[in-house]
């Protein structure tokens, strides 16, 4: 059903009213994506995952239509990172080694917009994203634990990350071929993604994503 949402804000998005005012651009994020999580050994002991943290750098584009709402403009927006990074190499020894990468990130988002004198604005912003997790060179228990679990044979596999955006950020014009510059602090709260391994191991991981950007705008 999110899906299904977003598919319909970005339908929107394409279909919205042509005359409207249009923004595109560029952004480039530092972002830090934290997750903690458990796992549910075969014995049924639970096992808490402590919070880790990987830094990264990302590209990537928009484009917004705006709508006059007479105190504040309102823009509709989309924006997508067209690429995969790395975030983490996991390595746990006998425990859990995998490689981490997040791609395909796409926002659908609100944001309205106030601007006060000598052309700064300031905004919020309100969306939801989705985006494709990748979990590769998984190598889990060669051989079976001192707790009894059966080793894994797992290689690899993909989850789906999906949530609710929120952020903040200033808005200044500029006369110059670019129209406007951005700055930008956002947060993701991605759901909570669940896994069973093929020892029976049931993961469980929540994660977040914070980001602070600087994006270059030009309108038509």
């Amino acid at each position: 059903m999110k899906k299904l949402t977003l598919a319909f804000v970005l339908l929107s998005f394409l279909g919205f009213n042509a005359n409207a005012d249009m923004n595109v651009g560029i952004k480039l994020t530092s972002a830090e994506l934290g997750a903690d999580g458990s796992e549910t050994q075969n014995s049924g002991a639970i096992v808490t995952q402590k919070e880790r943290d990987a830094s990264f750098e990302l590209g990537s584009i928009f484009a917004e239509a705006m709508v006059d709402l007479g105190e504040i403009d309102m823009a509709i927006g989309v924006e997508l990172v067209p690429i995969t990074a790395e975030v983490a190499v996991l390595g746990g020894g006998t425990g859990f080694d995998a490689t981490v990468e997040v791609g395909n990130l796409r926002t659908a988002y609100l944001q309205p917009m106030m601007t006060t004198d000598g052309g700064v604005s300031v905004y919020a912003k309100l969306g939801y994203a989705q985006a494709d997790l990748e979990i590769s060179n998984v190598s889990r228990q060669a051989t079976a634990s001192a707790t009894g679990d059966s080793a894994s044979t797992d290689t690899n596999f993909d989850q789906d990350l999906e949530g609710p955006m929120f952020g903040v950020g200033i808005q200044i014009s500029t006369d110059s071929i670019i129209d406007a510059v951005r700055l930008e602090a956002s947060r993701v709260d991605f759901d909570e993604i669940s896994f069973i391994n093929s020892n029976s191991k049931k993961l469980k991981a929540d994660a977040e994503l914070d980001t602070i950007s600087l994006a270059l705008v030009k309108s038509f």
